[in-house]
């Protein structure tokens, strides 16, 4: 992913403090290591402004082979989910007896003297129509990203808004 800073082309950024910006709050907890911060000589019990500013990003181009890895991963996991997901609901089918109920209903709706549902079978093709879905997914990932990029090179990108705290704090004493 290329983000560009849209700064230099004359976008809005402005400093602010958090209560100013919308959405966003800072609090730091404190813990029992550490000690209190000192009271300030200007006024006790007033909260040090943290600076923050709002920037907007462009998002340009999106690379097609990272789509691919970050697409092929979250496909491989929730395939993996669905696959143990699918075991274990079965096997609790099979222990309550709920699937030896769905074949006497199927051979009674069929006209059939008994119907048995093979359950190898029935995992073979979940395990190959999930493998299916996972290379059609991450194609269209790689497809879709590649779509982005062109149209992103005619409509100039995605324009988002980050507000970005500002975390600098003063350096304690160095004395020796």
């Amino acid at each position: 992913m290329t983000l560009s800073d849209t700064k230099s082309r004359g976008a809005y950024t402005s400093t602010m403090t958090v209560d100013q910006t919308p959405g966003v709050t800072f609090s730091a907890p404190t813990t029992a290591s550490s000690p209190p911060p000192p009271p300030s000589a200007a006024g006790r019990g007033q909260a040090k402004a943290v600076k923050a500013r709002q920037v907007q990003r462009v998002v340009t181009r999106l690379d097609p082979w990272s789509m691919l890895r970050v697409s092929l991963s979250f496909a491989f996991c929730l395939w993996m989910i669905i696959v143990v997901a699918g075991v274990l609901l079965w096997q609790g089918a099979v222990v309550t007896g709920s699937i030896g109920k769905v074949e006497d209903f199927l051979a009674q709706l069929l006209a059939e003297s008994s119907f048995t549902i093979d359950g190898i079978k029935v995992f073979e093709g979940a395990t190959v129509a999930g493998l299916v879905l996972f290379m059609g997914g991450a194609l269209f990932a790689v497809v879709t990203s590649v779509l982005f990029n062109l149209i992103a090179g005619v409509f100039g990108g995605l324009r988002f808004t980050v507000v970005e705290l500002e975390t600098a704090q003063v350096a304690p004493d160095q004395r020796s």
